[in-house]
């Protein structure tokens, strides 16, 4: 609603998780249903209303805060992402204009905006995309050195999820620090295999939804 501002959703155990439940709420949009909800983790859904107007959907694992975008009188602002913030863990939605291609660097042009939408002074410096596996969405393993405000270099590895709808680009970015890649790196695949995007056929308002909603 307008006015409303950017809000973080508190986490539900996926062990609390009605497979059923949430299919029927993605029956209600038109949106096909999942498979399953492994276990540690609880799925996300998003309505966008943004530069594209789309349903995305991903799993987040137990413990991490969903942020909402925020919602004011001149519109949407702000992304949907999922993290565990303190520790330097997180996955954010990025959508862009940018063609859908297969060369690496779509893929780091892509994946670029989205490290520099989070703003805040923060710059990034060796960029690298590191691999490609194409799929449905195709993953790419990248990494990348944070430059912060306070002067610090901290290295950061992540996978992202690219999908297309409507010939534009949509990336999941699932984000650690490099030392916490490798304990980290199953549930990063976890999140960026789930990832989907689908075109909105009505208009609905910016939400999102969990499992408690």
């Amino acid at each position: 609603a307008a006015g409303a501002a950017a809000g973080v959703a508190l986490p539900r155990p996926a062990a609390a998780a009605d497979l059923n439940s949430w299919n029927k709420k993605l029956d209600k949009l038109g949106l096909p249903p999942l498979d399953k909800i492994p276990g540690g983790f609880a799925p996300v859904l998003s309505s966008v209303n943004q530069e594209q107007s789309l349903f995305v959907e991903f799993l987040r694992p137990d413990g991490w805060l969903v942020v909402k975008p925020s919602v004011n009188t001149n519109g949407e602002d702000g992304t949907v992402s999922a993290g565990d913030y303190g520790k330097g863990d997180s996955a954010a939605l990025y959508v862009s204009d940018l063609r859908p291609a297969t060369d690496k660097a779509y893929y780091a042009k892509l994946l670029k905006g989205g490290i520099a939408q989070k703003g805040g002074g923060e710059l990034y410096q060796e960029f690298k995309v590191r691999k490609v596996t194409p799929g449905a969405p195709t993953t790419v393993d990248f990494s990348y050195e944070l430059l912060t405000g306070a002067g610090f270099i901290v290295e950061r590895r992540g996978v992202a999820a690219v999908t297309d709808v409507n010939g534009k680009s949509q990336a999941l970015l699932a984000v650690t620090t490099s030392a916490r890649f490798k304990g980290l790196e199953p549930k990063l695949r976890t999140i960026a295999d789930s990832f989907r995007c689908y075109e909105k056929v009505g208009s609905v308002p910016t939400d999102t939804f969990g499992l408690e909603d």
